[in-house]
């Protein structure tokens, strides 16, 4: 039995109810050509400029794979023309034969179209028949589109055969969203365009947008205006008034489109699948009554999607999958969550080479090209989950899967792994028999699964950086040690110091942050961290120990009073000197504090370094004219503030206006520089002032949740044992001190 013919589908929005129907036609009539079907399917359209954008369109690079016979291709579900370009491209490259749905004429591409034109010449046929309207405006999609300029060719067919009046100024061209419709319903209720009678939208977009206007400005629908839409979307039926729409044949040209290629890639005439012709679907948008049964059938799918929703949302997977130090564990954790995807038949989580290297501490570049190295890292079938097909492949063969010797056909929707420039991989689900696609529920889904693989990611990366810092406590002189080395060599100092001589800490707290006030990537703060570290070490004299103590804050224990000015002054020498200085990007602050440990005080090394960072004695801006910061000076102290006081009632609104600052503005830049919010602060210094509390003192918890800021003793306990993992009475028998 020699491999299946393998039919590539370039489509997005596959969640979307108009592409669906085109989808259950294409895979229907696959299935009874024996075909193998690959959605290329991203989970975003493209029009958004959102920094997701570059990894995501990397999934297209499949289409240059060997295994495709052929492509169908929806170029009207793409918004962005640059885009379409990049895919016209890639498809034309391929040297297969491309079949478009229902889109403008191609040099390159041959095409299947729908008649739309009798889609809107039935609507507005009703309008007039049904409602005896007979001022009646049409806004359709944007100007020579194929299937913008057959809705409007349908609505003047009907008006002309209905011998009804109407110029230019009666219909114009839109956007297939909600901008255009917003700004023609405002040009009616200012009056400079004269009120109709109805409106005939070019998609339920455009007519929710329309209705939505009309209706908040108090135009009436449809008392005062009718208003229709086209596509029968699942949003226009829940919308109330539900949109009166037309269910256009998308189902057939999905089946007729696939008859058409596999008749080019074959010679062959194939049996078609039973049609699902287009009808009107009425609403009370128009003024009609809407269909008892078909609301019953959303509301019934609803209810199933709102289930496993609040299921996702509500529910651990986030936190589970994101708890992982390796990808098998991860596998493993992602595992418990796959039964959220509602009549998933099989999934398949394949990973890149590139992405498998950089987990293991590897410093790799995230891209991606066809005929990369691939792993499936999960394999998931209804029955339950198989390791025998956790192999390595060449992207060139998509998925493994096609090209097996089967009896039956399968299709699966691709779609990219993705977080921010780096490439993952993609994931790959599949709904068996049934002719169906995903819902918006698997595009969270992929989004929390992006969140834990890049989350891994990073973790590698840290434990890379941090384990070349690891030392036995008998060699740390100018090595930089972990927070667990540092609490090992602190005895050691201790022990050699006279009882007159004083131990100070000396801190170093580093703020990376964007100078254009954009975001700073993990990646990029971590790279630029582990730089700064090899500058600090290089300050470190013999007989001193230095460490970092948690990422962007690194101490120094030493004997030497004066030190701190001393390497305030060579760190700032080295800062000016280092090639990031002159990355226009990229803001780097620092401060210096230092702590002196009297000599009658219990030594902990852990009161020390809070103690060193609270007491800042020296500020440095990097990448600026000046050398200082005011919104860096003020928010230190405001931080010092908090340090000292995390038990006050810190009130957002309050600090944002002794500084003179916004809300949002406070917040962002907080966050920016520190790498928590200011309440994630709060709880973290509350959290660290009780863990000192229970290990130090005999304070009952309920005594020591008040002295923490806490109202009531439950939710202190309950706060504490998500920070800490463990309850406040079992921290203080693990750590209290004899």
């Amino acid at each position: 039995m020699s491999r299946k013919i393998l039919i590539g589908v370039i489509i997005t929005e596959c969640h979307m109810a108009f592409h669906e129907e085109i989808l259950r036609g294409i895979i229907a009539q696959s299935f009874r050509n024996k075909c193998d079907i690959a959605v290329i399917a991203p989970m975003h359209n493209f029009f958004i400029k959102s920094t997701h954008r570059n990894a995501e369109k990397n999934i297209f690079k499949l289409i240059l794979s060997e295994s495709f016979d052929g492509f169908l291709y929806d170029r009207n579900s793409f918004h962005d023309e640059e885009t379409k370009q990049h895919i016209d491209n890639l498809l034309t490259r391929s040297g297969k034969p491309v079949m478009l749905l229902d889109s403008n004429d191609h040099k390159s591409f041959e095409n299947t179209p729908v008649d739309d034109c009798d889609a809107f010449e039935t609507i507005t046929d009703h309008l007039i028949d049904v409602h005896g309207f007979r001022k009646i405006y049409c806004i359709t999609g944007p100007k020579n589109n194929y299937i913008s300029e057959e809705r409007l060719n349908g609505y003047m067919n009907s008006m002309k055969k209905h011998k009804l009046s109407f110029d230019k100024s009666f219909f114009r061209y839109g956007d297939f969203w909600t901008e255009a419709a917003k700004d023609f319903a405002h040009q009616i209720i200012s009056g400079s365009v004269e009120r109709p009678e109805a409106i005939v939208c070019g998609n339920d977009v455009m007519a929710i947008s329309m209705t939505k206007t009309l209706m908040s400005n108090g135009i009436k629908v449809p008392e005062d205006i009718a208003v229709t839409g086209c596509d029968a979307s699942t949003e226009g039926y829940q919308f109330s008034p539900s949109i009166t729409s037309y269910r256009r044949p998308n189902f057939q040209l999905g089946a007729e489109s696939l008859r058409r290629l596999y008749r080019i890639i074959t010679g062959k005439i194939c049996k078609k699948v039973p049609n699902e012709n287009g009808a009107l679907r009425l609403g009370a948008s128009c003024g009609c009554t809407e269909s008892p049964e078909e609301r019953h059938d959303l509301q019934k799918k609803s209810r199933i999607n709102s289930t496993f929703e609040s299921t996702m949302l509500y529910g651990d997977m986030l936190f589970d999958i994101t708890n992982t130090d390796n990808i098998d564990a991860f596998a493993d954790k992602l595992d418990n969550y796959t039964y959220i995807l509602h009549k998933m038949n099989r999934l398949k989580l394949c990973l890149t080479r590139r992405y498998i290297d950089s987990t293991t501490g590897s410093d790799v570049n995230l891209s991606f090209e066809a005929g990369d190295e691939m792993k499936t890292v999960l394999s998931k079938a209804s029955s339950g989950r198989d390791y025998s097909d956790l192999i390595s492949f060449s992207s060139n063969d998509v998925l493994p899967a096609f090209s097996e010797e089967r009896r039956y056909s399968s299709a699966y929707y691709i779609s990219p792994l993705h977080y921010n420039d780096n490439f993952f991989g993609y994931s790959a689900v599949s709904f068996g028999k049934e002719p169906i696609s995903f819902n918006t529920l698997y595009i969270q889904w992929l989004n929390y699964v992006n969140a834990a693989l890049e989350q891994l990611r990073i973790k590698s990366m840290i434990n890379s950086s941090m384990a070349s810092y690891k030392t036995s406590p008998q060699k740390h002189s100018g090595i930089i040690l972990n927070q667990s080395g540092i609490c090992q060599a602190f005895e050691g100092f201790l022990s050699s110091a006279e009882n007159s001589t004083p131990v100070c800490c000396i801190s170093l707290e580093l703020f990376i942050s964007s100078a254009s006030n954009a975001s700073v990537s993990d990646e990029q703060r971590h790279k630029t961290i582990a730089e700064l570290a090899e500058i600090f070490k290089s300050c470190i004299l013999e007989n001193e120990i230095c460490g970092s103590w948690s990422p962007g804050i690194f101490c120094i224990l030493t004997k030497n009073e004066n030190r701190a000015h001393e390497i305030f002054s060579q760190i700032r020498t080295g800062f000016q000197n280092a090639r990031f200085s002159h990355d226009e990007n990229i803001r780097i602050d620092f401060i210096i504090g230092q702590y002196t440990i009297p000599s009658d005080e219990e030594k902990d090394i852990a009161d020390a370094v809070y103690m060193a960072t609270v007491n800042k004695l020296y500020t440095y801006t990097i990448s600026d004219n000046s050398n200082e910061n005011p919104q860096l000076e003020k928010l230190c102290t405001l931080r010092s503030r908090i340090m000292k006081n995390p038990e006050l009632p810190w009130n957002i609104g309050e600090i944002a206006e002794s500084l003179y600052l916004s809300k949002s503005y406070l917040q962002k830049i907080y966050k920016a520089l520190f790498g928590r919010s200011i309440i994630e602060e709060m709880i973290f210094f509350r959290i660290s002032n009780a863990k000192r509390l229970l290990s130090k003192t005999d304070m009952t918890i309920t005594d020591i949740s008040r002295e923490c800021g806490y109202a009531s003793y439950n939710y202190f306990v309950r706060q504490f044992k998500e920070s800490e993992g463990i309850s406040p009475s079992d921290y203080r028998t693990l750590h209290k001190k004899a």
